[in-house]
């Protein structure tokens, strides 16, 4: 064999080992959450700037326009998606701490803001689709890790989790 294919397989074997680790860490840390997500996650990420209102900026981004109510409802049961929580956990760890507060009291405030502008009707979907088995299933799964996550973590994102809570206390209310 030439020394230029000995090379050649050399590199495809630490390709294929580099990208079996990948592979590996990936379904170990985000089981539920698929790459196709955390690229268009990290795509709206990038693309949000400086953005006035980043919270509402990213949402747009990643979900749509949040005028139309699918969109709003898909951003909201986001929150309580297991590689949401760890990809959350994982950027509040690294974020700067002067920044840290402002963009959790923002996420709370939008949370706030879609109970406070749900339509009846919204209010009703939303309801019936968390009372359903798959419903409680995910509020489940989302306290579960919630509650796996880091202690500073959940002091810190205490405020976003009040809003989420009482959203989803509100929607199941009588």
């Amino acid at each position: 064999m030439t020394s230029r294919r000995k090379k050649l397989l050399w590199a495809c074997a630490i390709v294929i080992v580099l990208g079996a680790l990948a592979v590996t860490f990936w379904v170990r840390q985000f089981p539920q959450y698929t790459p196709v997500e955390a690229v268009l996650d990290l795509q709206a990420a990038a693309r949000v700037g400086p953005a006035p209102r980043p919270v509402e900026r990213f949402l747009e981004l990643r979900y749509g326009p949040m005028s139309n109510p699918a969109n709003r409802q898909k951003a909201f049961l986001d929150f309580f998606h297991i590689g949401h929580i760890k990809g959350l956990n994982m950027l509040v760890s690294r974020m700067d701490p002067a920044h840290r507060q402002s963009n959790i009291s923002a996420m709370a405030e939008w949370v706030a803001d879609y109970r406070a502008t749900l339509t009846p009707g919204e209010k009703a979907a939303l309801g019936a689709h968390l009372r359903s088995d798959a419903g409680h299933a995910t509020l489940q799964r989302a306290a579960a890790q919630y509650l796996r996550q880091d202690v500073h973590f959940r002091a810190s994102s205490g405020p976003v989790v009040r809003e989420l809570m009482t959203t989803v206390a509100t929607v199941q209310g009588p």
